[in-house]
């Protein structure tokens, strides 16, 4: 469910008869609630218990004023608004989903060309896991975008919780891209491990193969990394590693694992090396990598040079780069 939403906050500080809070702004006290408007004083009230964040506790007055609001409509539309926006998300944020989409589905029948009901119903079935209908109701949130509350901002997808399942999902990244196109860059693709094979020259070496190998943890990485290894580390090192994924260079040279968890990781390559080194199998460090030249094909006919690369931390936020040139 969307977080709560300043303008929405700046609107109910209006309602709230608080004397401290206008002595904090050293602005005029809000006029308070006249007694006999029973549904204004229950959205003050629930006003109060929202801005201290105590949801479950604002659900209760807001409620109670949506039920007199929905018998004798009495509210003006920017409180009307106010009202049916922070029930739903104080429902949303105390995991009653069922009510939040209830009450967000009363604002759409009375106000169908009010954004936000739209963009906080789409946020609760994000968080039902139904894109289908999510992707729906975003998509009438910004055909009414232009009808936000004065002073509101529409909120940005790609950074509200509901919605962070979907970062990686073509669909939903192509919505975006269809209702505003800016928002995703192009090209996009999640964070990932990524690099470059290239020969003297800085010639690309397509049809490589890229090996990913995964770490259980910083221990086992660092071992990895050791010069040498006793038998008893070796064996431990066979149970706490494992190749995970294998690609090859396109033809610029190029390799990428997308879309990786967090973690440690090793890459190695195998090519077939140009030009021949003139001492025959050799084995040397170059550019940080361990480089092995069997002078003869591997079993599948296709390589005879390997290098291997150390272990590093990938944190799964942004891309790892790494350019491997001999």
């Amino acid at each position: 469910m969307s977080t709560v939403r300043l303008a929405a906050l700046a609107f109910a500080f209006l309602i709230v008869p608080s004397p401290l809070l206008s002595r904090q702004t050293g602005q005029p006290r809000p006029a308070t609630i006249p007694a006999e408007d029973p549904v204004l004083a229950l959205v003050g009230r629930g006003s109060q218990l929202y801005l201290a964040q105590n949801y479950k506790a604002a659900i209760s007055p807001y409620q109670q004023a949506l039920d007199l609001e929905k018998r004798k409509p009495s509210l003006s539309v920017t409180m009307f608004r106010i009202l049916v926006d922070n029930l739903g998300i104080a429902y949303g944020l105390t995991g009653d989903l069922k009510h939040a989409e209830e009450t967000f589905d009363y604002g759409i029948s009375r106000d169908p060309a009010y954004p936000m009901f739209h963009y906080n119903q789409a946020c609760t079935y994000a968080e039902l896991d139904d894109l289908d209908r999510a992707i729906a109701q975003l998509g009438l949130a910004y055909k009414y975008k232009q009808n936000l509350i004065p002073g509101e901002e529409f909120p940005d997808p790609r950074t509200d919780d509901s919605f962070q399942r979907y970062l990686k999902n073509a669909r939903f990244l192509g919505f975006l891209k269809s209702v505003e196109p800016g928002l995703v860059p192009e090209p996009w693709s999640p964070p990932g491990i990524r690099g470059t094979l290239l020969r003297p020259g800085r010639i690309p070496i397509a049809g490589a193969q890229v090996v990913l190998q995964m770490f259980n943890d910083e221990a086992c990485a660092k071992l990895f990394d050791l010069p040498r290894t006793s038998p008893e580390d070796a064996a431990r090192l066979a149970k706490c590693s494992r190749d995970l994924f294998t690609v090859e260079t396109d033809e610029n040279g190029k390799f990428a694992f997308a879309g990786v968890q967090a973690g440690w990781y090793a890459v190695r390559f195998l090519w077939t090396i140009e030009p021949k080194p003139s001492t025959g199998p050799s084995a040397d460090h170059i550019s940080g990598f361990l480089v092995v030249y069997a002078a003869q094909k591997d079993a599948s006919g296709r390589y005879d040079t390997l290098s291997q690369g150390p272990a590093f931390h990938f944190t799964a936020e942004r891309d790892y780069t790494i350019e491997f040139k001999y």
